[in-house]
């Protein structure tokens, strides 16, 4: 027994919609004086929350969807609402950046150089970045040009 919105054109040709609780297992429409047009659409409430599902609450003789606390028809159910979950948008993700550079002492070292976007750290596995007081070695600095 689900919610029916009904919607036709009144004499001056301005759209008229109803909802109600269909409780019978067919419809019959009286066409006159109704208009041209006549629609007839099964309804479902929309909620959108990312978490939460929906709930229903009676206060007085009104009902409502809660949290959101949308008025709906005395007679919806759960199962006349529809959650919708929005999206979540993920942060695109910046690939590490990696250099490779060979030793000027020897020709079989290479060593790796290597930018985190994440974080926003360098890393370099020359001595020179183990010798220096700020752990910035020549291949960090060329880098850090490049990047920013």
């Amino acid at each position: 027994m689900p919610i029916v919105e009904f919607s036709n054109l009144n004499r001056y040709g301005n759209v008229r919609t109803r909802r109600f609780w269909k409780d019978k297992s067919n419809l019959n429409v009286n066409p006159n004086g109704l208009g041209p047009s006549i629609s007839y659409n099964l309804f479902k409430y929309e909620y959108r929350h990312p978490i939460t599902p929906p709930g229903l609450v009676r206060l007085g003789n009104k009902k409502f969807i809660t949290p959101t606390w949308q008025e709906v028809l005395p007679e919806t159910r759960l199962e006349d609402i529809k959650w919708v979950k929005p999206k979540t948008k993920k942060p695109k993700k910046e690939e590490t950046i990696i250099e490779t550079h060979t030793s000027s002492s020897n020709a079989n070292k290479t060593y790796k150089t290597m930018y985190y976007p994440e974080s926003g750290n360098f890393r370099c596995s020359c001595p020179g970045s183990w010798r220096a007081a700020d752990r910035r070695c020549k291949h960090i600095k060329g880098l850090e040009k490049k990047v920013k």
